[in-house]
């Protein structure tokens, strides 16, 4: 979990999935949302409720409260590249760990509770082989599976739902405002987190998020034709694979917002920085941009060379504009 998080546990707290939770709930919980910060700390909140914890003690260390992936494996099995980044997965020897200990009788708490996080970095094998710990869990032990994805039908049928929605951007704003002394940095994450505080703290922690925002705008404004294609890859011809992850992301966002604003929706990013990067946009063509990046996405994650991944992109944006003047 993200430390910086933990500074709004109150905050998540006072949530309805949360403190609908009691002590004499139990079987398997997943926890669902676009935030993965968020949702570890509020799995932590949930499995103190379960356990009878004080609030003021729920994010202590309890032995009858333990986290996957584990830790220590994940360290030494992480790539030491540009994977780095990425959230350790869940691994076969976590799921074989935790049900070789499911009938170890509980230290302090009464319960034992497993938190899996990025439950849904899990294989299908993996996930096929705790459904029936999931459906039976022994009398004293509670699953809390934290998902930014989709689970298996199967996996999902046997939790309790339980929804992270995003915060309104308005909370976040003042959330951050109370912690960090840049309004306008915390007007940008406020917005471009769409309500997820955990992501708003990591997007202000990223120093160069601003340049980037703005490299994203230059982007959208100079693509409109082959002959500023020099131009527009100057932009971020030189920006590290994480770089260009993030950049993307804003793109996605920004594309969104074109469509939105063009049938006269209201947009995530500020409304002028939208319009003025609309030109030669239709709402479809917007849309179409937006999933041009997504396939981006992949293919930078999949370690394709950066700059070819953009380069095919800014392409087709301009192909998808120049489509639209016909």
């Amino acid at each position: 979990m993200n430390a910086e998080i933990a500074k709004y546990a109150e905050l998540y707290g006072k949530l309805d999935i949360v403190t609908g939770i009691s002590q004499s709930d139990g079987g398997s919980f997943l926890l669902s949302g676009e935030d993965g910060d968020g949702l570890a700390l509020t799995a932590r909140l949930v499995a103190a409720r379960l356990c009878g914890v004080a609030f003021e003690k729920a994010l202590e260390e309890h032995a009858d409260i333990i986290v996957y992936p584990n830790p220590q494996r994940s360290k030494t099995s992480s790539k030491k590249t540009a994977e780095k980044s990425k959230p350790p997965m869940v691994s076969v020897d976590d799921v074989r760990e935790i049900i070789d200990s499911l009938y170890l009788t509980p230290f302090e708490l009464g319960k034992r509770i497993y938190i899996i996080e990025n439950a849904e970095s899990m294989s299908e094998i993996c996930q096929n082989k705790l459904l029936k710990s999931l459906e039976e869990p022994p009398s004293r032990v509670c699953f809390i599976l934290c998902a930014c994805g989709t689970m298996l039908p199967t996996v999902e049928s046997r939790c309790r739902l339980l929804r992270l929605a995003p915060f309104p951007v308005d909370v976040v704003r003042r959330e951050l405002d109370l912690r960090h002394k840049d309004k306008s940095a915390n007007e940008l994450a406020a917005r471009a987190s769409r309500g997820n505080i955990g992501l708003a703290e990591r997007i202000l922690g990223d120093g160069d998020f601003s340049k980037l925002y703005s490299a994203a705008l230059d982007i959208l404004r100079l693509a409109s034709g082959s002959r500023r294609f020099a131009e527009t890859a100057a932009v971020y011809d030189k920006l590290t694979r994480d770089k260009v992850a993030t950049l993307l992301g804003i793109m996605e966002y920004l594309l969104c917002d074109i469509a939105r604003a063009l049938v006269g929706a209201e947009t995530v990013f500020p409304s002028g920085d939208v319009t003025g990067v609309s030109d030669g946009f239709t709402p479809l063509s917007a849309a179409n941009g937006a999933d041009f990046v997504r396939i981006a996405k992949r293919h930078n994650e999949a370690n394709c060379i950066p700059q070819a991944v953009m380069d095919e992109l800014v392409l087709k944006i301009m192909e998808e504009k120049a489509l639209c003047r016909r």
